[in-house]
């Protein structure tokens, strides 16, 4: 059935058209010659003008129909998040159920995903009525629209420095980043205690991390006892990195087991482990005079959850830890495994009812890292006597990947030069953030304060998605500015009900 508009068209068409033509019959066989002349040279551009004209008004037509049905098409797309496939069926389902004109017909419709943005095309072929005189049958008729897609799920983990250096500047740099961090997790909160589309974990990385409750379940056999972090000289629940490739790889226990970090008595650590007394674990003030097992141990792994109350507490247990170093690597292997579905931290294998896929495998769902400094990677090392310590003889502290020098960290660094050591963990996390962005893992980085090199902030840089998502913030109100500007940047992620 036509529409109005081609209905009128055709009645202006056997209204004029017989008298134009009638008319050019006439000039046609006048034989003046001025007139014959004019006649010849007029004759092909009127008959285009005229073809132009009448045609044009009926393409512009045809292309009102076919935007029209392509700006549905979108709005409808961009709500649904399937393969390709599924995506350009209901393009083309959209764009034919709403184009419809006697004169045209429709010959393609896709779509295209880029980032946030759904591109719908499609193209049409329209019959002319009056340009076919100049052997002008059917021209080809497009439309174009782009729309952004709503928001969805969001999967984040927080990768915090807590190490020693964190004590430093007043406030300090550690009560600054608990500051800071409330900003961003009250912006991706956005009012909600339990938000449907939200998953946040943390993970507090000096050099070591602490898996939590999940410790006990991922190492082998060993003689330090249960996990008892509430006893100053029982396993806490950090542990020591694996061999290899496993030490920062997404794989699990089933792969190789961890070990518990439990830093044996020694000269640079000097307690008694069967007298409490001794034992100065830190956490609670700035000192390398700390004891015990567990120092350099930061709080535990905050599981990807969507309680308010339990994110907020995490951040404000967050402490730090002096000795042992600065491992990024670490931090970011750990936070790649709170977002990954393998065990330890399996929490994204919850199902989307939405789509009936796992949270992490869900096209509804982003998931993003946001990882902070304040320092340069390292190995630290004792440099002189503080309380009951003393420097050790060795090449550096006790750390994940035991010291320098000795097997576990000379099997993976080879070297005892903590220089060189520093390079090498500052390439193994630029390959972490290459695999993580690989992943779909969006990387927004902070340094923090005076201490990190330009080396340093120019890695922080490489690691993030891009450089917009890199902040270097000097100061306590320049990290809350950067916290802030992430976290409203990642609640524009997920749909705010």
């Amino acid at each position: 059935m036509m529409t109005r508009d081609e209905q009128e068209t055709k009645a202006i068409l056997r209204r004029h058209l017989p008298r134009l033509l009638a008319r050019l019959k006439a000039l046609g066989g006048d034989r003046r010659g001025a007139t014959a002349v004019s006649f010849a040279i007029l004759l092909v551009p009127l008959l285009a003008a005229v073809g132009f004209s009448i045609d044009g008004s009926r393409f512009l037509l045809t292309r009102y129909h076919l935007q029209s049905a392509v700006d549905a098409s979108a709005l409808a797309v961009a709500t649904v998040y399937q393969d390709q496939a599924t995506l350009d069926a209901l393009a083309d389902k959209f764009v034919a159920k709403n184009f419809s004109l006697a004169d045209a017909s429709l010959t393609s419709v896709s779509t295209s995903v880029s980032g946030d943005i759904i591109t719908v095309n499609g193209t049409a072929t329209m019959k002319t009525l009056f340009m076919s005189i100049l052997q002008v049958s059917e021209v080809q008729v497009a439309a174009s629209t782009q729309v952004k897609r709503a928001g969805g799920g969001l999967l984040v983990s927080l990768v915090l420095d807590n190490t020693g250096s964190m004590w430093s500047d007043s406030p300090s740099k550690i009560e600054s980043l608990r500051g800071a961090s409330d900003i961003l997790v009250d912006a991706i909160f956005d009012g909600e205690s339990t938000p449907e589309d939200l998953r946040v974990a943390i993970v507090p990385y000096a050099a070591t991390v602490n898996p939590g409750a999940e410790a006990a379940s991922i190492v082998g056999t060993h003689s330090y006892g249960p996990l008892d972090p509430t006893q100053k000289d029982a396993w806490k629940g950090c542990v020591m990195e694996r061999s290899g490739a496993n030490s920062i790889a997404d794989t699990g226990p089933d792969v190789e087991k961890w070990k518990p970090f439990f830093w044996e008595p020694s000269v640079d650590n000097n307690y008694t482990l069967s007298d409490p007394t001794t034992i100065y674990p830190g956490g609670l003030y700035n000192s390398n005079g700390i004891t015990g097992p567990n120092i350099g141990c930061p709080t535990p792994i905050l599981p990807l959850t969507n309680s308010y109350d339990d994110v907020t507490a995490a951040v404000s247990a967050l402490s730090a830890w002096n000795r042992g170093g600065t491992l990024g690597d670490i931090g970011m292997a750990w936070g790649i495994r709170t977002l990954s579905p393998g065990i330890p931290f399996d929490q994204s294998t919850e199902i989307d009812p939405k789509t009936g896929a796992t949270l992490w495998d869900s096209p509804r769902w982003r998931k993003a890292i946001v990882m902070m400094t304040d320092g340069d990677n390292l190995f630290y090392d004792l440099p002189s006597n503080a309380g009951p310590n003393s420097p050790h003889p060795g090449y550096s502290d006790y750390t994940a990947y035991g010291r320098l020098g000795e097997s576990q960290a000379d099997a993976i660094f080879g070297t005892t030069n903590k220089n060189t050591a520093k390079g090498i963990v500052d390439d193994r996390l630029l390959s972490l953030c290459t695999t993580a962005k690989n992943q779909g893992i969006l990387i927004f980085t902070v340094t923090f304060g005076s201490s990190p090199s330009s080396s340093t902030q120019q890695l922080f840089q490489d690691c993030a998605s891009d450089p917009g998502k890199y902040y270097h913030a000097p100061g306590k109100a320049t990290l809350e500015n950067a916290f802030g500007a992430i976290g409203a940047e990642l609640s524009k992620l997920r749909i705010v009900k």
